[in-house]
């Protein structure tokens, strides 16, 4: 809410003004995708700004640090470089890139969570027996991602406390199924970033990286993603074998209908992407952005009809859109940081201090996710060092390794970053909508998963390499 005095009008007024201007944000970037206008571009970055400034009284204490480390990485730029126009210029595009990006999802988010089909299956995955709870709750959280992306965990989170205590209202065995659900959930999702068609990481790094393979991507990401949810799943039943609950707990029937509708509509969208990318012969972040509004409209028109769909996308733009700002300026932040950051990088100079070129391929790639995970202990966000990764790889004349295994390394050190960093979007969302401490949702709860996942991750890249 904004915080200030002033009249029903004034407040419409600017939360409309707010609205079209983050609207002005995502079509200039799809016109300037589609038409490479250099023009249509600088409007994007006019739009974010003025965004921005007319929504700063609603922004958080995170969203102010970053706004003004942007300042004083901007100023770094200007006063250590020969060229900052060029690096301020490739920051700014990134950083817009974000903002659509994530408002475009937004809209698609607002529109699955008034599906029927998808509150059916949230409240399956919900009400399972224990054995088959981890992962229902950890697939079904991956594989909703695709459609909702990072909204799945503001829906699934209250639908999970409602049920336990629904269920067995004052149980003290209900923290220990708390713990266990949303565990499973955040494990799920957090690890659903390496293959997701729709994810952030995966299209950040193939915006920045040449020669980006994402079907060979996906090949190796969800096989790890399936090993990995097996591993949690014996985690959770190792460290809670002495649990016994009491009584019997309501299993809801499979919504065959309601999965077989959420399928098709994935579908729909996925092959929405690739006509998109077929058509304009453009990259896959070019589909999936190009496919939203779309999908959208048509996904309205399927849940209320055509006479409902003006005042319904009225709604969305004017509420929904407006309340994504402080994740859109987190993400465009965070992007801007580490696009400048790496500008500032001499990435020769530091490629040959850290000896990559002779550093086996395995080892590089392995050490890339940890090294992620625990430099974001110091509020760099995941994806932060997702951006300045990407630049800093793609700065240099030769690839130390094969570019879509670089890719794949730095998705998973997005992926371990979400349970083991206090400063995660993801972790940030389910405290708040849980009131789970943050500690308790990363080093308390998740600590041991999270090293297993950075351990295993050194024999997968031996083992892709070759040994190399």
């Amino acid at each position: 809410m904004v915080r200030v005095m002033q009249t029903e009008g004034e407040k419409s007024a600017r939360l409309s003004l707010v609205s079209l201007l983050l609207l002005s944000v995502a079509a200039l970037e799809l016109l300037a995708r589609i038409t490479g206008v250099r023009a249509v571009q600088d409007a994007a970055w006019i739009a974010m700004l003025l965004a921005v400034l007319l929504s700063i009284r609603r922004l958080t204490l995170r969203e102010y640090y970053l706004v003004a480390a942007s300042v004083v990485v901007s100023v770094l730029v200007v006063a250590l470089l020969p060229n900052p126009t060029t690096v301020l210029i490739g920051a700014l595009d990134q950083a817009v890139f974000l903002m659509s990006f994530i408002l475009l999802l937004g809209l698609l988010q607002a529109t699955a969570a008034t599906s029927p089909s998808v509150a059916d299956l949230g409240a399956f995955l919900t009400r399972q027996p224990p054995g088959r709870r981890y992962a229902a709750l950890s697939g079904g959280t991956a594989f909703l991602a695709i459609l909702f992306n990072i909204g799945v965990v503001s829906f699934l989170v209250p639908l999970i406390q409602r049920g336990i205590q629904r269920a067995a209202p004052g149980d003290p065995l209900n923290p220990i199924r708390e713990q266990r659900q949303i565990s499973a959930l955040l494990r799920g999702f957090a690890w659903s970033v390496t293959w997701s068609p729709t994810a952030i990481a995966p299209l950040i790094v193939m915006d920045l990286i040449p020669g980006v393979d994402r079907v060979v991507w996906m090949g190796y990401a969800f096989p790890l993603f399936a090993v990995l949810m097996v591993a949690g799943w014996l985690e959770d039943h190792v460290r809670f074998r002495a649990f016994k609950p009491r009584g019997v707990l309501p299993v809801m029937v499979w919504p065959r209908t309601a999965a077989l509708r959420f399928a098709a509509t994935t579908i729909w969208f996925l092959l929405l992407v690739l006509c998109f990318v077929w058509l304009f012969d453009e990259s896959i972040v070019f589909g999936v952005l190009a496919a939203c509004p779309l999908m959208v409209i048509g996904w309205l028109v399927a849940q209320q009809g055509v006479a409902h769909l003006p005042a319904r996308l009225r709604q969305m733009v004017g509420t929904d859109l407006t309340g994504s700002i402080n994740v859109a300026v987190t993400l465009a932040t965070s992007g801007y940081i580490g696009r400048a950051a790496a500008g500032l990088t001499p990435a020769n100079a530091v490629a040959e201090a850290l000896g990559l070129a002779a550093m086996p391929d395995w080892m590089m790639l392995a050490l890339i996710p940890s090294f992620t995970a625990l430099i974001s202990l110091f509020a760099l966000s995941p994806t932060m060092m997702a951006v300045f990764l990407g630049s800093f790889f793609a700065a240099l004349p030769v690839l130390p390794a094969d570019a879509t295994l670089i890719a794949f390394s730095i998705s998973c050190g997005w992926a371990l970053s979400m349970t083991f960093s206090p400063f995660a979007t993801l972790i940030l969302i389910v405290s708040r909508a849980s009131g789970i401490p943050i500690s308790t949702l990363t080093w308390r709860w998740n600590l041991l998963f999270t090293t297993f996942a950075a351990t295993l991750l050194f024999p997968v890249f031996f083992l892709l390499t070759g040994g190399h």
